[in-house]
């Protein structure tokens, strides 16, 4: 990978590596955070920049804004959303802010969801949070141990700090949007973006560089066992498939680090073996205990290890029982 890498400003918990994948094409790659971050990717053409993705809350966007300005002095003239999930658009505001002429692009679908299912979500997040408060605070009040006192007041700080940045949250849905395919010709570059069917929710878009050989994924492809909750576990892999057609080399995931087509083969091996293991027992009429018990050891041979890379962060078993659950859903 054509890769060099500078930490870029931080905000709260909001901080960032930026990585160059290639000329003009960046990853801003999100450190574990108390609100999760997706990575953010940064294309620069003649006349401009694209940014993919923009986090779960402005305070973490405001960084990425801050950090362009050791890229390039160029504005940002679109931000792309890859799926409607609220860690990779809630930080839409900042941008027709800083640049008064940026243009939110996402497909329609994406755009739907966002309004049927993201708008609640934020309400969601403003009910639920002083909840997560309040049990921080109980439990900064029973910790012994200054290590984890620490760690506490620390995440209650950033838990408050989060529910006023989502109180105050001002949407900013997309201004355009396409169905399938869309295209952006600039002078010294072609920017794809693509719906290549069901996968992490209803509506993943991919950017695609051909001339660079990137592909950007969102969620559809990540750095650890992927949440399938909004998912669709058995069309996941025929939208990899479809993926994986394209010509590219580097891979910039909506959370991990780059990648490459390995893992890609990996992360579909997964999805594939994991649905398959699923159909087969349901199948035989096994209960969803039956199956969490039983699918786990089949397939940690070949998977818990590459899935492990993040340790604790995004243990792979707690993730595939969820992925497990929600597949058996779908298929008994």
């Amino acid at each position: 990978m054509d890769c060099c890498s500078h930490e870029g400003p931080a905000k709260g918990d909001a901080k960032f590596d930026f990585k160059k994948i290639a000329d003009g094409v960046h990853v801003a790659v999100a450190a574990p955070a108390y609100k999760v971050n997706c990575n953010t990717a940064i294309i620069e053409s003649d006349d401009g920049v694209v940014i993919v993705d923009t986090h779960s809350k402005p305070s973490a966007a405001r960084v990425i804004v801050e950090g362009l300005g050791d890229i390039t002095k160029k504005p940002v003239r679109y931000v792309v959303n890859t799926h409607f999930h609220w860690d990779h658009w809630h930080g839409n505001e900042v941008y027709p802010v800083a640049y008064p002429n940026a243009e939110i692009i996402t497909n329609q679908l994406t755009r739907e969801a966002m309004v049927r299912k993201g708008l609640k979500r934020i309400q969601d997040h403003v009910r639920q949070v002083p909840g997560e408060i309040a049990k921080l605070k109980a439990d900064l009040a029973a910790a012994k141990s200054p290590g984890d006192r620490a760690q506490l007041q620390a995440d209650l700080g950033h838990a408050e700090s989060y529910l006023a940045e989502v109180t105050a949250l001002r949407p900013a849905l997309p201004t355009m949007a396409f169905e399938r395919t869309m295209k952006l010709y600039r002078r010294d570059r072609e920017i794809h973006l693509l719906y290549l069917g069901r996968a992490h929710t209803e509506g993943d878009v991919f950017v695609f560089l051909p001339k660079e050989k990137v592909v950007v994924t969102g969620d559809a492809v990540i750095g650890w066992t992927p949440f399938m909750g909004d998912g669709y576990p058995e069309d996941w892999v025929a939208t990899l498939d479809r993926l994986a057609e394209l010509d590219f080399t580097h891979i910039i995931m909506g959370h991990g680090e780059p990648a490459g087509r390995d893992w890609l083969r990996t992360f579909r091996g997964y999805v594939h073996d994991m649905v398959e293991a699923v159909r087969e027992e349901a199948a035989r009429g096994a209960t969803l205990e039956d199956v969490q018990r039983r699918v786990p050891d089949r397939l940690a041979p070949t998977y818990e290890g590459p899935f492990s890379t993040y340790g604790d962060y995004r243990p792979w078993r707690a993730g595939l029982l969820r992925n497990i659950e929600r597949t058996y859903a779908m298929v008994s």
